[in-house]
């Protein structure tokens, strides 16, 4: 299915273009969430008009990205998880719980999906991206303990 997204979106594109997705991701997520809208011949003839409205949507969303991003610059965020003797962790660190451990800090909410890591598997520090909106993206500290 052909859409107009009406925001950025990482991995699909950038507001006002017209891109391919699979009919269930737009009939269930992007067009509910009014983050894009159907390409047909209406839309793509209204999309010169309604494109200074999808801009100053979308300068705005970059401005509150930029403002995201100077709260969380040069901030370390810690965990706690079961690990052995050894420091070796039991469990997985995952997106949704270092996006928790943000909210529950800062209390700033972060989406997963936008949370950029390799694997980690022991106790220590390590750096985490956070893709904000487009190329905005902010690098995290975090520090991972052992849970007593």
């Amino acid at each position: 299915m052909d859409i107009i997204l009406l925001e950025s979106l990482n991995k699909l594109g950038k507001a006002g273009e017209i891109v391919t997705v699979k009919d269930g991701f737009a009939k269930n997520y992007l067009i509910p969430e009014k983050k894009a809208i159907i390409a047909n011949k209406k839309n793509k003839a209204d999309l010169e008009s309604r494109l200074t409205q999808i801009n100053s949507n979308n300068d705005k969303k970059i401005v509150e990205a930029k403002e995201v991003k100077e709260k969380l610059e040069d901030k370390k965020i810690s965990m706690e998880m079961e690990a052995n003797d050894e420091g070796g962790l039991y469990g997985a660190v995952s997106q949704k719980s270092i996006s928790e451990s943000i909210f529950s800090l800062l209390e700033i909410k972060i989406s997963p999906d936008a949370i950029i890591f390799g694997p980690i598997k022991e106790l220590g520090e390590t750096e985490i991206q956070v893709n904000l909106y487009e190329d905005i993206t902010v690098n995290l500290h975090l520090e991972i303990t052992k849970k007593t």
